[in-house]
C-alpha cells in the first residue's frame, strides 16, 4: 500500500482534501516520508488516526487496521508454504501475478519483483497446449479446483504438479485467484512403475493359469485312466503316488495364483461386516467336527472377497495343524473393535521360535500343506494397509491378530 491508496480509502468518507491532511499529519507524527510504505507503516498511520480523531474517520482507520493485519497474516502464510504458490488478479479473464512466494521463485526461476504484474502464462513454461489451457481457463473455474499439470522448472526439467486453485471475490468486486503447485513427479513415476509391474504380474498369472494348469490336468486325467486299466499292485502304488503329486501340484498352482493376485493394493474398498464375512468363510471350508464362535460386531473398509479368503486360509491352517475337532473363535481387538480382529483356536499352538517364519513362502510343518496359505493371508493384510501377527491364544492355541 502507498500514500495514494491510503488517502483514497479515507477520501470515501471525508473527501480527498481532508483525507490528504489526515494522512499527512499521521505520517509526520511517526516520521514516515515518501509515497511508498509497508503494510506495517500503513497500520501505524491508521493507529495514529484512530487515536487523534473521532467520528467516521476513526471507524475507517479501525477497519483498515484489521484489513492490513489480515493481509500481513496471509502474506506470512503464503511465504511459509513449502510448495510454489501464486496470487493472481484477472484482466479480461487473463491471470496476472499479484504475488508469489520464495518457493515459486526458486522452482520456476522468476524473481518476485519481475513476476508481480506479469501475465502468469509468461512465467509458466508448459510443454503442451493442454497444460497452458489450464492456466488460461483458470477464470472459468468456480470455487476450488484440483488438476494435474506439467510445468518446466528453472532447470529446464518438465515435472508433474498437483495444481490446487481457488477463486475468491474480494471487497469491491475484485476477484483474486490463489494457486499452489505440489510436485507429484516421483509419485506419478511410482504409480507408472506399479502399473507396469501389475501388467507383468497379470501376464505371469495368465501364463501360469493356462500353460501350466492345462498340461497338469491332462497328466492327471491320463494317470486316472491308466489306474483303471492296470492291475499290477506295484504299478498301482506308483500311480497313487503320481496322483498325490498331481493333487499337490494343483494345490500349489492355485495357491501361487492366489498369492500373485493378492499382491495388488485394494483399489476401491467397501464397508465389510467382519462377523458376517467370518461366518460366510466357515461355510467354504471342510471343517468336519470343528466348531466356530464369532463375536465380532465391527466393520472395516476393504475387499470382501479377499477378506473372506483371509478367513478361509486361517481356518484351514488351524484345522490342518490342530485337527478336525478343534474350536475356533473370532473376536475384536480394542474397544468396539477399533484396533482390529483376531482368529484363534484351542489346538497345540505355534512354538514361539517358529512364529516369525509362519508367513514365509513355502513354510509348512505338515506334509499335505503347500506352505503358501499364511503367506497369502499376509499379502491380503498388507494390500489393505493392515498388519498381522501370531501369538498364543487364551487356551494356549494359535491366535492370529489383524490390526488396522
Amino acid at each position: 500500500m502507498n500514500r495514494t491508496e491510503l488517502v483514497s480509502k479515507f477520501a470515501e468518507t471525508v473527501g480527498i482534501e481532508k483525507a490528504e491532511s489526515v494522512v499527512d499529519e499521521a505520517m509526520a507524527t511517526i516520521g514516515i516520508e515518501g509515497p511508498s510504505m509497508t503494510n506495517m507503516d500503513a497500520r501505524d498511520i491508521c493507529e495514529v488516526i484512530h487515536h487523534e480523531h473521532d467520528g467516521y474517520i476513526t471507524l475507517v482507520a479501525s477497519e483498515l487496521r484489521v484489513q492490513l493485519a489480515a493481509q500481513e497474516r496471509f502474506a506470512a502464510l503464503l511465504e511459509n508454504i513449502p510448495d510454489p504458490a501464486v496470487v493472481v488478479t484477472f484482466n479480461q479473464r487473463e491471470p496476472y501475478v499479484r504475488s508469489v512466494n520464495d518457493a515459486f521463485e526458486n522452482e520456476f526461476g522468476h524473481m518476485r519483483e519481475d513476476a508481480i504484474g506479469a501475465p502468469l502464462l509468461s512465467l509458466i513454461s508448459t510443454p503442451d497446449q493442454a497444460s497452458a489451457d489450464i492456466v488460461a481457463n483458470w477464470w472459468r473455474e468456480t470455487g476450488q479446483s484440483e488438476q494435474e499439470v506439467t510445468r518446466v522448472t528453472a532447470t529446464g526439467e518438465a515435472r508433474t504438479y498437483l495444481f490446487r486453485s481457488v477463486i475468491v471475490a474480494r471487497e469491491g468486486g475484485e476477484v483474486e485467484g490463489y494457486g499452489i503447485y505440489t510436485d507429484i513427479t516421483e509419485r506419478k513415476r511410482r504409480e507408472q512403475q506399479l502399473q507396469h509391474q501389475n501388467e507383468r504380474l497379470d501376464e505371469f498369472v495368465s501364463i501360469v493359469s493356462h500353460d501350466l494348469r492345462n498340461p497338469l490336468s491332462v497328466a492327471a486325467s491320463h494317470a486316472e485312466l491308466l489306474a483303471e486299466t492296470v492291475g499290477d499292485e506295484s504299478a498301482m502304488t506308483s500311480l497313487d503316488a503320481i496322483k498325490r503329486s498331481h493333487d499337490r501340484m494343483g494345490r500349489l498352482l492355485e495357491d501361487l495364483l492366489d498369492l500373485a493376485r493378492q499382491g495388488q493394493v485394494v483399489g476401491e474398498p467397501e464397508s465389510v461386516a467382519i462377523g458376517e464375512i467370518a461366518a460366510a468363510a466357515w461355510q467354504q471350508v471342510d471343517t468336519t467336527d470343528a466348531t466356530l464362535s464369532v463375536d465380532a460386531d465391527v466393520t472395516a473398509e476393504g475387499d470382501p472377497d479377499r477378506i473372506q479368503q483371509l478367513f478361509e486360509n486361517l481356518y484351514r491352517n488351524s484345522i490342518e495343524h490342530a485337527g478336525s475337532d478343534i474350536s475356533v473363535a473370532v473376536g475384536t481387538l480394542g474397544p468396539t473393535g477399533q484396533n482390529g480382529f483376531y482368529i484363534e483356536d484351542d489346538g497345540p499352538g505355534i512354538p514361539e521360535d517358529d512364529r516369525e517364519q509362519v508367513f514365509q513362502h513355502g513354510y509348512t510343518t505338515v506334509t499335505k500343506g503347500t506352505g503358501f496359505g499364511l503367506s497369502i493371508v499376509e499379502s491380503i493384510v498388507e494390500a489393505h494397509g493392515w498388519t498381522v501377527g501370531v501369538t498364543e491364544g487364551e487356551t494356549s492355541g494359535a491366535r492370529f491378530e489383524v490390526r488396522w
